[in-house]
């Protein structure tokens, strides 16, 4: 059979070949960019439900930015009418020929695990459920790094389940959780739990000795038997035939995999950079996972020994103002602040001890706008810590989506106060949300910060950035709100945090008071309906009485006249 063709691509090969689409290895020749591309099967061009899930697709990737999410570069239809996306070529081998082929290092394992874990996680956060996770959809590129692909049912999470239509395009056969079985458009968060523990039965070669324990199976590096125990029950409560008896979401498997681990699936370099990072701790904490690494910092997850709590060990270059928050902030606190236990200076660097927080960053949360009662809720509490801050002299001087966290109930706290991003790559990131000329640290350019942040999360993109196909219109006293806090002038922006606060502390009561309204429209104008329903058989019978009436009346009248009738005739 040919090989397709696209304008601005040289397609070389067939790699793949599935139900619904073919994947080519083409390359880009504008940019000479190895690429993959997908096209949709032609016997599936007639197919209005798979066109449209083969269309969802690149829309749903294209937005999902994680290093174990497949990359997509471009998408659109051929000149022969064949719908195609183009995405990040990764040379390496799909998980189900992996764990086929070899038996791999306890190490290695938990690593894809976690890696997985956390691309899945990064999806769901942003309300993107996949539908068809197993080992085939995972390829692990050459530098061992696995990357989740083929969104093609991804389905997007809506509030209301009588949204979503039924659908007949299914997923695999022993991976599907039992409560998708019949309408694959019944899959939820918990569905891919189930998905994932599945594919770990597999990633750890369990399915070909279901009636084994655990240890009989693993290889003899695992680093502690009973290691094995807790894997076996993290596995079965993934996999539990019931949806709310199942883990309530990854970031809580990823934790229970990484208390598993014990590090094991960290690689020497990263070890002995922690040691040396943190010599003075070591004796009473054990390494865990490495969260961030940077020239110029490293953050770290650790257990501690005694109590077996997860602590964030953060060390970078000596920031004399960040020095100095973390340690006011020891002594007091709040509870939309992230809690700083220690925070010393040592040899020239910063060395912080914080609370772990497992429900990522809001900048792995601002894909979509959000609706307003959310909103008002997350911005009131950023508005908390910064009206707290401020009152005790506390300037953050670098608010960003970044450091605004989220606790296991979706609770925001935000951290680094007084700690300048350094390197090029951070300021890049954090510039959209800064004042556009050149200001002097204040309360002022953090409120000029929050504005921009909250722009974000209201309308679904940055200022400046791309205008998303915006559905939700915010009220105008918000809009009105948000414009102040970014008036490129300081002088014009509101005076303090405070002010802020309150002003959407009262629309949120005001969007409240509304909500109230409408329902109480609603419940009397049900209850009208229900009166004249219930009103409707009196009258019937009232009805009824009144035929009956005239039926006598009318008898009576027809004898008054046979009688007057007679005499007449009498006479």
């Amino acid at each position: 059979m040919p090989l397709p063709s696209l304008t601005g691509y040289e397609i070389k090969q067939q790699l793949a070949s599935g139900g619904m689409a073919k994947i080519y290895d083409a390359t880009q020749i504008s940019l000479n960019r190895p690429v993959a591309i997908k096209f949709l099967s032609r016997s599936l061009l007639d197919h209005s439900e798979a066109m449209d899930l083969f269309e969802r697709e690149s829309l749903i990737i294209a937005q999902l930015n994680h290093p174990n999410i497949v990359q997509v570069f471009d998408k659109g239809i051929s000149e022969d009418s064949q719908p195609y996306f183009v995405m990040e070529k990764i040379n390496g081998i799909d998980l189900s020929q992996l764990v086929t082929g070899a038996t791999l290092p306890f190490g290695k394992q938990i690593d894809i695990a976690i890696q997985i874990c956390k691309g899945l996680a990064y999806a769901h956060k942003n309300h993107v459920i996949h539908r068809d996770i197993k080992p085939a959809n995972v390829i692990i590129d050459q530098h061992g790094h696995p990357k989740i692909l083929d969104f093609g049912i991804a389905l997007t999470k809506t509030k209301d389940q009588t949204q979503r239509t039924r659908t007949t395009i299914i997923g695999t056969e022993g991976y599907i959780a039992p409560e998708q079985e019949g309408n694959y458009a019944n899959a939820t968060i918990a569905s891919d739990i189930y998905s994932f523990g599945k594919l770990l039965k597999d990633l750890f070669q369990l399915n070909a000795a279901e009636n084994l324990s655990l240890s009989d199976n693993l290889v003899s590096d695992i680093p502690q038997i009973e290691n094995s125990k807790d894997l076996m029950q993290l596995i079965e409560k993934c996999c539990h035939p019931e949806p709310d008896k199942r883990y309530a979401d990854l970031a809580d498997v990823r934790d229970h995999l990484l208390r598993i681990s014990q590090g094991s699936h960290l690689n020497k370099t990263n070890i002995e950079e922690a040691k040396n990072d943190t010599k003075d701790l070591s004796a009473s904490f054990d390494l865990l996972d490495v969260l961030c690494k940077t020239h110029q910092k490293r953050v770290y997850l650790f257990q501690k020994k005694s109590n077996q709590k997860l602590l964030v060990i953060k060390q970078q270059k000596a920031s004399l103002d960040g020095l100095k928050h973390a340690r006011l902030l020891c002594s007091i606190k709040h509870p939309n602040i992230v809690q700083i236990y220690a925070a010393a200076n040592s040899g020239g660097n910063f060395i912080q001890i914080s609370e772990y927080l497992s429900g990522g960053s809001l900048a792995n949360q601002l894909l979509q706008e959000m609706e307003e009662p959310e909103f008002l809720s997350q911005a009131c509490q950023i508005a908390s810590a910064m009206t707290f801050a401020h009152k005790n002299n506390i300037k953050h001087c670098n608010l960003s989506p970044e450091n605004i966290l989220f606790d296991q109930q979706q609770n925001i706290k935000i951290g680094d106060f007084g700690q300048i991003r350094s390197t090029a790559d951070e300021q890049a990131n954090i510039a959209k949300y800064h004042p556009p000329s050149k200001q002097a640290y204040s309360e002022q350019y953090d409120i000029y910060c929050m504005g921009a942040i909250f722009h974000h999360m209201l309308y679904g993109f940055a200022i400046g950035g791309k205008k998303s196909h915006t559905r939700l219109k915010p009220s105008f006293r918000l809009q009105k709100l948000i414009d102040q806090m970014l008036a490129i002038d300081p002088v014009n922006r509101p005076t303090t945090a405070q002010q802020i606060l309150v002003e959407l502390q009262k629309i949120s009561r005001l969007g409240t008071k509304k909500e109230k309204n409408t329902t109480a429209m609603q419940q009397q104008h049900q209850e009208k309906k229900t009166k004249i329903k219930k009103k409707a058989p009196i009258a019937q019978k009232s009805n009824v009485d009144h035929s009956k009436k005239l039926s006598i009346a009318l008898g009576i009248s027809l004898v008054v006249i046979v009688v007057l009738l007679v005499k007449v005739f009498v006479k």
